[in-house]
C-alpha cells in the first residue's frame, strides 16, 4: 500500500459507474490517472465535451503508487540529448519541462486543490568519491545553450543538504505533490466543467476509419474524432509502440516523522536532491518531516519474485539513506512500495499524435511525474485543438532523438 492511497479511506474515494451503450462523443480519454484527469480538465475547461474511461478504479493504478516527486528535467543528461537531437530541439524540450512545475503549481493554486504541492530547487549532487568532470561538462553544455543551471561548491552543498560532496548542479524547480489527491483535484475540476467519468470500463479494441476512431468496451462502444490515450505505457492495444519505452520498477521508502534532534543534522531540507548514481536516488523531506527516498530502478521482476524483490530493494534503500544521513540510521520505514514505470528509451516524454494512429493523442513515458503529466495534458489539448506550439513537435513520436 502506498501512503497516498492509505491516507484516503476506501469509503471516501469517489466511485463512478461503468460505461454502457453505443454513442458518438467529441473527446474520449482512456486512463483515469494523473495524465487522464489533467487532460480531462484541460479539455473541459477549453469548452470540449469529454468522457474519461478507466479500466479499473480511478487513480489506483500507477498514480496511486507514484513517488509524488516532480522534476523540471526533460531527461537526465542535456549534453547527450544535444548530441543526438541538436541544440534547438534540446533547448525547446528543456524550456518546456522547466516551466511545467511552476505552471502546475499555479494551476493547482488557482483551482484550490489541496495536494501538498511544493516547488523548490533541485540539486544534482555529485556522489561521494566520483570525479566532477562529467557533471561539470554537463553544466557547461547547459549554460552554453542557455539552459538555466548553476554550480554549488562543496561547502554550499553541505550547508544546504548536510551532505559531504564534491559539488552539485542547482537545477530549476523540482518538488513534491500527493499524486492521488492531485488526481482527485483535477478530476473534480473536470467534472465541474462537464466531463463524464466511467470506471471499470476497459477498452478492449480500437478501430478507425478515415473519419473516426471507435473504442470498444465490454459495455458498448464510443466513436470519436479525438481519442486521448493516457494510460502511462503501451498495452496490447499498441504493441508496435512498446519499443519506444523500457519497463522498470522504481522503489520508494517513506520514513516515520523524524524527531527534532535528527532533523538538526539534515541541512535545510527544502530541495529535491538527486545524486549521480546510475540509477539515481531521489530524496525529499515532506512537510510532516518524513524522508521520502526513491531509486533502485530495475527491470520489472516476474510476479513470483515481486514481493521478495520489494523487501530486498526497499531494505537496500533504507541502508543507502542511512549512509547519506547517519542520523537516520535505525529509523523505521513507515511505507515501502514499488512504482511501475515506462521510461522512454531516450528519456524524453512522448506526447501528441502518431501518424499510424489517426485521431489518437498519446501521453506515454510520464514516469508518473506530476509535472510531466501536466505538460502532456497541455500538449494533448493543443493537438486536439489543432494549435500546437513549436516545442510540441519535439515530444512527438516523429522526433529524431
Amino acid at each position: 500500500m502506498s501512503p497516498w492511497l492509505d491516507a484516503v479511506p476506501v469509503k471516501k474515494r469517489p466511485q463512478f459507474p461503468a460505461f454502457r451503450g453505443s454513442i458518438e462523443h467529441p473527446v474520449v480519454i482512456v486512463g483515469g490517472g494523473m495524465s487522464g484527469a489533467m487532460t480531462a480538465y484541460a479539455c473541459a475547461s477549453a469548452g470540449l465535451k469529454v468522457i474519461l474511461l478507466e479500466a479499473d478504479r480511478i487513480g489506483q493504478g500507477g498514480t496511486g503508487y507514484a513517488s509524488g516527486l516532480l522534476s523540471g528535467e526533460a531527461c537526465d543528461w542535456y549534453r547527450e540529448l544535444e548530441a543526438r537531437a541538436g541544440r534547438r530541439a534540446s533547448r525547446g524540450l528543456f524550456d518546456a519541462m522547466q516551466a511545467a512545475p511552476r505552471d502546475l503549481a499555479a494551476t493547482v493554486k488557482r483551482l484550490g486543490i489541496r495536494a501538498g504541492v511544493d516547488v523548490a530547487d533541485q540539486l544534482r549532487v555529485l556522489t561521494a568519491g566520483q570525479p566532477d568532470k562529467a557533471l561539470k561538462r554537463e553544466m557547461a553544455a547547459r549554460q552554453s545553450a542557455g539552459v538555466k543551471t548553476a554550480w554549488l561548491m562543496p561547502a554550499a552543498v553541505a550547508r544546504q543538504t548536510a551532505i559531504s560532496s564534491g559539488g552539485a548542479m542547482r537545477l530549476p524547480d523540482g518538488g513534491f505533490a500527493d499524486p492521488f489527491k492531485l488526481m482527485l483535484g483535477f478530476l473534480a475540476a473536470a467534472i465541474k466543467r462537464g466531463a463524464k467519468v466511467y470506471e471499470r470500463s476497459r477498452v478492449r479494441k480500437i478501430t478507425f476509419t478515415r473519419k473516426t476512431a471507435t473504442a470498444f468496451l465490454d459495455g458498448g462502444a464510443i466513436t470519436t474524432t479525438n481519442l486521448a490515450i493516457c494510460i502511462g505505457e503501451p498495452t496490447s492495444l499498441f504493441k508496435p509502440l512498446k519499443r519506444h519505452l523500457r519497463h522498470e520498477d522504481r522503489y520508494v521508502v517513506l520514513t516515520e516523522p523524524l524527531g527534532a534532534a535528527v532533523r538538526a543534522e539534515l541541512g535545510q531540507q527544502h530541495s529535491l536532491v538527486t545524486d549521480t548514481d546510475a540509477p539515481a536516488h531521489h530524496l525529499w523531506f515532506t512537510a510532516d518531516h518524513r524522508a521520502l527516498f526513491a531509486g533502485a530502478d530495475q527491470k520489472r521482476p516476474p510476479d513470483r519474485l515481486r514481493d521478495k524483490t520489494l523487501l530486498q530493494r526497499t531494505g537496500q534503500l533504507m541502508y543507502e539513506l542511512s549512509k547519506i544521513y547517519p542520523a537516520i540510521s535505525g529509523a523505521a520505514p513507515a511505507y515501502g512500495w514499488n512504482v511501475p514505470l515506462a521510461h522512454p528509451v531516450d528519456g524524453v516524454l512522448y506526447a501528441g499524435s502518431h501518424r499510424n494512429y489517426p485521431f489518437h493523442h498519446f501521453a506515454f513515458g510520464t514516469s508518473h511525474d506530476p509535472a510531466r503529466a501536466f505538460l502532456a495534458s497541455r500538449i494533448i489539448l493543443r493537438s486536439i485543438l489543432g494549435r500546437p506550439e513549436k516545442s510540441d513537435e519535439h515530444f512527438s513520436f516523429a522526433r529524431n532523438l
